[in-house]
């Protein structure tokens, strides 16, 4: 079966690349800000990229007219859409209701073009406010072999996507990261401290205590402290919001991508460094070398890498397509 995608709200391309690596031709991707287009052009120059402010009803008559020359032409056509959710995220402080406008937009867009299958990306408080009978599930990209617990709600029909990972399975960072073994230190306990200083994993191990299983650690911050639902704390179990961060070893999967560097912190309060760009496209589920030469501050990069649909999802999604 050959499988045509129009990839809305494209970004940076995350489910673009997906797409392609699931085998399927993505034959239209289409963002409104300029420096993702550009990224989107740079890593797919194979694929059709316009820079275009989605979310008007004028635009329906043209999708509906790609939709059905690629439908004659024998294409399974699927359309997907990852509409702007800061407003509807639970760690915005704006009004959700702000984030639904393009969301309804999209859904529209679906009914007037009839695709053979569509999806859609959002946050997970979306699915309390999508219509009624709208079909969707909550996707997490940890299930899928990115090592990231990102939870996002995929509405759509006409797929079901297969996990590849159980949870026993989940890829810690330090399993896709394997060179941060080379930070991993000793960080004695308060009852140590006069006598030892921090060691490096190569050194011998200080006196075995009742608390050496706690001395070789190496965490990585959420980036989320602001909300109520800023995720689980790892020490009590429960979800946790306050103005500090929360952490998570790095043999686990990591929290969800954010627009900023995720830091690396021993158990001692001290900052190790910041992941890298590279590191945390890994993470996200593309490859190291995608380029984002054509955004041209770091913050953009940062806020285009953690806005992007994780591609090991969206390859799940197109395999998951059914006659």
């Amino acid at each position: 079966m050959r499988i045509a995608v129009i990839d809305l709200f494209c970004g940076m391309g995350g489910f673009s690349q997906g797409a392609i690596d699931a085998g399927a031709e993505v034959i239209l991707s289409v963002d409104s800000w300029d420096y993702a287009v550009k990224v989107h052009i740079e890593n797919h120059p194979d694929v059709k990229t316009i820079k275009m402010e989605l979310g008007h009803p004028s635009h329906y008559r043209m999708f509906k007219r790609l939709v059905d020359e690629y439908r004659a032409k024998g294409y399974h056509v699927h359309i997907h859409g990852s509409p702007p959710c800061q407003a509807l995220s639970n760690a915005s402080r704006r009004d959700a209701s702000e984030g639904m406008p393009l969301v309804l937009w999209f859904l529209d867009l679906v009914e007037r073009c009839d695709p053979d299958s569509w999806s859609m990306e959002n946050v997970v408080p979306v699915r309390k406010r999508l219509p009624e009978g709208t079909p969707s599930v909550v996707l997490n990209s940890a299930d899928f072999g990115v090592a990231q617990t990102r939870r996002r709600c995929y509405a759509g029909e006409g797929w079901v996507a297969e996990p590849s990972h159980s949870k026993e399975e989940w890829l810690g960072v330090i399993d896709v990261l394997p060179h941060l073994n080379d930070l991993i230190g000793y960080a004695p306990p308060n009852s140590m401290k006069s006598h030892f200083k921090h060691k490096r994993i190569e050194d011998p191990f200080p006196t075995v205590t009742s608390q050496s299983p706690r001395q070789l650690r190496l965490m990585m911050d959420s980036g989320r402290s602001s909300s109520k639902t800023s995720g689980i704390n790892p020490r009590t179990g429960k979800k946790e919001g306050g103005s500090g961060p929360l952490f998570r070893e790095v043999n686990q999967p990591s929290y969800t991508v954010m627009s900023s560097p995720r830091v690396l912190k021993t158990d001692e309060p001290q900052k190790i460094r910041s992941l890298t760009l590279p590191e945390t496209l890994i993470l996200q589920g593309f490859n190291p070398d995608y380029k984002l030469d054509s955004a041209k501050t770091q913050k953009n990069r940062w806020t285009m890498v953690g806005n992007a649909v994780p591609p090991p999802v969206a390859a799940a999604v197109i395999r998951g397509i059914s006659e």
